[in-house]
């Protein structure tokens, strides 16, 4: 819901913009500091003054209690300071803001509340009601809107400094509601109130400026302890991203939509929209509702064997031949007799006519209703969903050729979406799977795409790109002017939040049928799901709004209903098949695991035992601290893993001086936290980047950004701006081929600098390689092996250490172009002498295809347990030939085994899901933290 346009007042670039120094403050000024030289921020509620803490639901840590959750100083001292208002005058709260010019802003920082002193008692609103600020100097004249009355002051040197140096817009929002009232007493000893001495109100203030700017806007507030918080979905532009720097992210999580933030309001204007509940999943709730994925997938009797395709080349598996039943089924819309699971029920009454049951909303239709057409098919990772999509397709392609001349007429043409990392993937699929002759197809993805277009009426496939799709959205393109027979969804996950881009621009496709491939139909929220329900048009999920009432909302209730409506949803609509239960059928070589515990050396020991010490002491676990555990022991924990991998070689300059000298006084958590590689733009934590999509470039100012802040209209990873500085230059991706060393930019700005030794990690893991590189027996092919790590820097490491042994090996990781993956997947495949592939695990994520190796080595353990898993999956899957070996590398007595510990509790909870208790489930967090502390101690 937004704001009626009558009361948007215009924002004209006067009035947004900077365009001189403020004045020097007027003798008000000196009235103003002495009338609010109590004034603090404003501390309403639940909303806490100090930065806004992740509150991400797949975090790897326990929960922490309010008794030990809050970080140190939680509460401001008594400042002058109070909020950052804009330029010279600042506007009235808008929300769309029609007459803004579009360059006045381009992101949303958050909100800022403030404690005003009051100049006009009788004659505040008792609502938020918007307002104008002017400034002069450090002091900010708040106004009504379009007046000149009066009716606040605020004195702030940190907001005239933002006004003056930096191009900031803001709006405002001001509040008459009494506070609880303090008493008091004055010089007489009598009993007053607080609000006899003085009068406050309170000021919102949401802030908006530039990308770029974000970093030292931040900075600035920090300085003075502001922290932004979160503004309510309505209360600001929507047409711009919204980006709060205060809010700490977990590893490899960018910034959450307003929807799934917990705000809060100050009057019920806002708080109809802000105050809801967070529907994002509890770990427990996660693993319940896997069981419900992976327990919802049998047909409803025998499957009869049905006739492949004949412009197959590959003979399906039996899970595969399921699947496409399955999708002929639902795309023929049969509910009667069906052998899956339908939304819609026949029923027949005691006349004997044919009545239609919904399964959610249990109402009847006495017509039958349409077909749904369409489907979710979210096999795990490396059973072979795509084959089971193109035997569909090739199956369709058949019945069409055989019916008659006016079903002939009907659309015939399939539209597959993947990322750009999954694309390589699709062509050679579709080259190994299907007869030449028997399948016309094309790729409409790059610079030169329009070109070549051709008769769209005789292609079979058509395959383009998410980034393709949202390029063209605004154009006339012709992949939203055709009308396609179905349009495939690979990795759906990628639309799982309904008010994405991404999903308004698939929605807008042409299409009689829609599909969804993904391996996770759900990540962090329950939504995820809906999203792909309303994406399929799904009676009755159209809707976010529908899919909230008969499941999310019973389901954060813990009512049973909203998970006995989700298993029959799920089994309705998705297929999802495991290893677990389908692995004996699959006839995959055999799969071995083991852990080799490393020793570190002396030096790293030592190095260690420091900054374990210093994390301890630092996160308030010490018995005789008075400090409360800190929040982010994350990124503490961070340093303790980079050490483990390879000691000083993966430190910040700061820490090494620190342990150089011995003294952990120059440590500070912007330190730790610099070590953590971030996109500058967004703050992502690249190296633990979800998916391969996350791509990014190390440029020559020594800036990092991602794929998501790059110029979206960009189709190729040539030239990239660097958005912090301006500056450009071509791509620095890595070389991929022969024996030459790919570095990241951290490592190749100290080129100058000696290498280090290898770590006793890499020693291991070379040791490892060796063996099984040995020239095998005639008629055996040598065994290739894929090196995983979460780390680029790590993986600069590894390939310096393999040179200097004379491996040949490729690499992918985040900042590999689509050509560079094809380039390094065929020469790792075919090159007879290249036996070693290094990987980030966030490159491996999509689309990629290993089998070609049969040794997998992880370099460090991961705090989810999936990631591994699907890493491990990109060998051992089918299309592998050969045994494979799976070697995870420890550090002896180290937090790294406590990562390991939990991979495994984790995996406990998932098995204990459908039968775990909550009074359990709290002990469970509770055992986590203190095996932690015993870890640190």
């Amino acid at each position: 819901m937004s704001l009626p346009n009558s009361k948007r007042p215009s924002i004209t670039s006067n009035d947004s913009r900077v365009k001189k120094r403020a004045k020097h403050a007027s003798d008000d000024e000196g009235i103003a500091a002495q009338e609010s030289s109590t004034v603090q921020p404003l501390k309403p509620g639940h909303v806490k003054a100090n930065p806004i803490l992740f509150d991400d639901t797949s975090s790897p840590l326990p929960e922490i209690s309010e008794d030990h959750g809050q970080p140190p100083n939680s509460q401001h001292p008594k400042s002058e300071y109070q909020a950052e208002i804009a330029p010279s005058r600042v506007a009235a709260a808008s929300v769309a803001r029609a007459s803004t010019p579009p360059e006045a802003y381009d992101i949303c920082f958050g909100m800022l509340m403030v404690k005003a002193t009051c100049t006009q008692n009788n004659e505040l609103p008792q609502e938020c009601t918007p307002v104008e600020i002017d400034f002069e100097g450090k002091l900010l004249r708040v106004r009504r809107e379009n007046s000149n009355q009066q009716i606040a002051l605020v004195v702030s040197n940190a907001l005239s400094r933002l006004v003056n140096e930096f191009s900031v817009t803001l709006t405002a929002n001001i509040c008459g509601k009494k506070p609880p009232i303090v008493y008091t007493s004055n010089k007489k000893g009598q009993t007053v109130s607080e609000m006899d001495i003085v009068k406050f109100c309170s000021l919102r203030v949401i802030v908006y400026g530039f990308l770029l700017q974000k970093d030292n806007i931040s900075a600035i507030l920090a300085q003075e302890e502001l922290f932004l918080q979160h503004p309510g979905k309505t209360e600001f532009d929507r047409n711009v991203k919204y980006l709060n720097p205060h809010y700490l992210l977990p590893p490899g999580q960018s910034m959450l939509e307003v929807e799934r933030l917990t705000t809060y309001a100050c009057c019920p204007r806002w708080s109809s929209q802000s105050r809801e509940l967070q529907t994002s999943m509890s770990e427990h709730q996660q693993s319940q509702i896997l069981q419900i994925f992976n327990t919802a997938s049998q047909p409803n009797c025998d499957l009869k064997t049905i006739e492949t395709s004949p412009r197959l080349v590959t003979k399906l598996k039996s899970h595969q031949v399921e699947a496409l039943v399955m999708m002929i089924e639902k795309e023929a819309g049969i509910y009667d007799n069906a052998k899956f699971p339908a939304v819609w029920v026949p029923h027949k009454s005691p006349k004997g006519d044919i009545r239609y049951q919904n399964i959610v909303t249990e109402t009847f239709k006495m017509s039958r209703p349409p077909p749904i057409s369409g489907g979710i098919l979210a096999d795990e990772m490396g059973l072979g969903k795509t084959l089971s999509m193109l035997s569909f397709i090739c199956h369709s392609l058949d019945a069409k050729e055989k019916c008659l001349d006016n079903v002939r007429d009907q659309p015939k043409t399939t539209l597959i979406v993947t990322p750009k990392s999954t694309i390589y993937s699709w062509e050679k699929q579709i080259k190994t799977h299907i007869c030449a002759d028997k399948i016309r197809w094309f790729t409409y993805h790059g610079f030169k795409r329009h070109q070549a277009w051709t008769d769209i009426e005789r292609q079979d496939i058509v395959l383009t790109t998410y980034e393709t799709l949202r390029s063209d959205k605004a154009k006339e393109s012709p992949l939203f002017e055709h009308d396609w027979a179905r349009v495939v969804l690979d990795e759906a996950h990628k639309i799982r939040n309904s008010s994405s881009q991404i999903f308004t621009v698939v929605s807008k496709l042409q299409t009689q049928s829609r599909w969804c491939l993904t391996g996770t139909p759900i990540q962090n929220y329950l939504e995820d799901f809906g999203a792909l329900l309303a994406f399929i048009k799904v009676p009755p999920f159209e809707t976010k709004e529908q899919f909230d009432q008969y499941i999310t909302n019973p389901i954060k209730k813990s009512r049973a209903k909203g998970f006995s409506v989700l298993r029959k949803v799920v089994a309705a609509t998705c297929l999802r098949r495991t290893k677990a239960t389908y692995g004996h059928m699959l006839n995959l070589p055999k799969k071995t695991e083991r852990v080799e515990v490393v020793d570190m050396d002396h030096n790293d020991r030592r190095l260690y035992e420091f900054f374990k010490r210093f994390s301890y002491l630092t996160a308030g676990l010490d018995k005789t601290s008075k400090k409360k555990p800190a929040t982010n022991i994350l990124v503490l924990i961070s340093m303790l893993r980079l050490i483990c991998d390879h000691g000083e070689a993966l430190l910040p300059e700061t820490a090494l001086k620190s342990w150089k000298e011995r003294d952990s006084s120059v440590l500070s958590w912007e330190m730790l936290e610099s070590n953590i590689k971030r996109c500058i733009c967004c703050k992502v934590e690249i190296e633990e980047s979800e998916t391969a999509t996350q791509l990014t470039k190390d440029l020559p100012c020594g800036h990092t950004i991602c794929c998501r802040c790059t110029s979206k209209s960009q189709s190729s990873a040539s030239l990239v701006p660097c958005l912090k500085c301006g500056s450009s230059a071509e791509s620095l991706a890595p070389p991929i081929s022969g024996t030459s060393l790919p570095l990241s930019g951290a490592m190749t700005k100290d080129a100058s600098k000696p290498l280090p030794p290898p770590s006793a990690k890499v020693q291991a893991l070379i040791r490892n390689i060796t063996r099984a590189d040995k020239t095998p027996d005639s008629g055996v092919k040598q065994t290739k092996s894929v090196v995983f790590s979460f780390w680029t820097k790590m993986l600069d490491l590894v390939g310096h250490a393999l040179s200097s042994q004379g491996f040949r090996f490729q690499r992918i990781d985040g900042q590999s172009s689509m050509s560079q993956r094809k380039i390094a997947l065929e020469a790792f495949g075919s090159d007879p002498e290249c036996n070693v592939m290094l990987a980030s695990i966030g490159a491996a994520g999509e689309g990629i295809d290993l089998t070609s190796a049969s040794a997998v080595h992880i370099v460090e353990p991961h705090w989810n347990p999936m990631a591994e898993a699907q890493a491990v999956d990109r060998v051992h899957r089918i299309g592998q030939q050969r045994d494979v070996e799976v070697i995870r590398y420890i550090a002896n007595d180290s937090i790294e085994q406590y990562v390991q510990w939990l991979q495994r509790d984790k995996q406990r909870l998932i098995a204990e899901s459908l039968s775990i208790s909550e009074e359990k489930l709290q002990d469970v967090n509770e055992i986590r933290w203190k095996k932690l502390i015993e870890f640190l101690e």
